[in-house]
């Protein structure tokens, strides 16, 4: 006999940020899950309306199910303020992956949105622990063992289309972009797309839960840390997956520099420069170089990497020669005023502390998640650190 997933109550918890309501869920994605989630609330007696700031978090640990119920999960989690995260040591696939997905932060609104309203805009809020399984697939053919006719393999055929079509219908509305879907629908049960690389994290807007490594004061970046930052987070900071990006980049570096070479303006010697400027009453720098061209295709957008004061970032503008890059920065050579000025190409999650630099930026985008330390490493310990001349 197949038993439905079991949803527990596992209490109030202190989280990262403040105190979190925790529950589990476990066992095969059954249809029927979704409601047994809402009444898990409903027994517990826990509603966003009785403390707006305090997370409603829910484990998931489940080989997968019903795909058409793990949307329905994804859904109900959206409307019932519900952030998921995959502990340590869980795994959570197929199904349970795409009831991941619909992992929320706190509700703007604390009442719940009932099923006839629309998806409530907020930001996502789903995390993997280290050591955490994530693994995505299509729906498969579902038809019993033995003797079956034509009809049931058409039904079965119509289901997955349809389950598909619902993942597409909501995309949008759950933070995956429609056109990074195919990653997700790996063609069988035996071949899945792992959420266990940079890029995987980067572009579905999951929070690695992983704080060995971080970004401190006065911290030290190589030409090739610059370089993966640049271009992971021009894409991930749209959701998108950044792997085809380096191509982009170094297509644009190189035809800038056949440019500038044609023009005989100095500029192909510093595709890749570093500039001296001012945060405020503080000296840093700024580098920069040519990650890809604007849509119309007549100028390059630039990257500017700056390790900024504790924090560093980067930011993106349009410009066909360094010298137009520059030109608006006039004599206080001001960091902030530069990027807040209104060439600046807008990049964000909708989230500033979601738009923060991390370690994972750092390197390339299939790195895996356990591999980005020793990548890091690596760099620091056979190139040079780049600062201002």
């Amino acid at each position: 006999m197949i038993c439905a997933a079991e949803v527990v109550f596992e209490g109030v918890k202190d989280g990262q940020i403040g105190s979190e309501v925790r529950f589990r869920l476990e066992g095969e994605i059954l249809e029927g899950d979704s409601d047994r989630v809402a009444n898990a609330l409903l027994d517990a007696e826990i509603s966003s309306l009785d403390d707006p700031w305090r997370r409603i978090v829910i484990a998931l640990d489940s080989q997968g199910g019903a795909f058409h119920e793990g949307i329905n999960l994804a859904t109900s989690f959206r409307r019932l303020g519900i952030a998921t995260v995959v502990r340590a040591e869980d795994a959570c696939y197929s199904a349970c992956a795409i009831a991941f997905l619909g992992g929320v932060d706190l509700p703007k609104d604390p009442n719940p949105v009932s099923a006839g309203e629309p998806l409530p805009n907020q930001k996502p809020s789903r995390s993997l622990e280290k050591g955490a399984r994530l693994g995505f697939h299509a729906p498969y053919l579902s038809v019993p063992e033995g003797d079956y006719d034509a009809g049931l393999v058409q039904d079965a055929y119509r289901a997955a289309v349809l389950g598909i079509a619902r993942l597409i219908a909501v995309a949008d509305q759950i933070y995956i972009v429609p056109a990074e879907l195919p990653k997700l629908l790996a063609p069988d049960r035996d071949e899945m797309y792992m959420a266990d690389d940079v890029d995987a994290v980067g572009f579905l807007g999951i929070e690695y839960a992983d704080y060995s490594y971080q970004i401190r004061e006065n911290y030290g970046f190589t030409q090739s840390m610059i370089l993966n930052g640049c271009v992971n987070r021009y894409y991930h900071l749209q959701r998108r997956s950044s792997v085809d990006g380096f191509a982009v980049a170094l297509s644009a570096f190189n035809e800038f520099v056949e440019g500038s070479q044609l023009m005989e303006n100095g500029e192909d010697a510093i595709a890749f420069g570093v500039r001296s400027m001012m945060q405020g009453s503080a000296p840093t720098w700024l580098a920069y170089m040519p990650v890809g061209k604007t849509e119309d295709g007549a100028r390059f957008v630039w990257c500017l990497f700056s390790p900024g004061v504790g924090s560093p970032t980067t930011f993106y503008k349009p410009g066909g020669t360094i010298e137009e890059l520059f030109s608006e920065l006039g004599e206080k050579n001001d960091l902030w005023t530069y990027t807040s000025s209104p060439t600046t190409i807008q990049l964000s999650t909708g989230d500033w502390i979601d738009d923060m630099m991390r370690a994972l930026d750092l390197v390339p985008p299939q790195t895996k998640l356990v591999d980005v330390v020793r990548q890091l490493e690596v760099y620091q310990s056979t190139e040079a650190v780049v600062a201002a001349e």
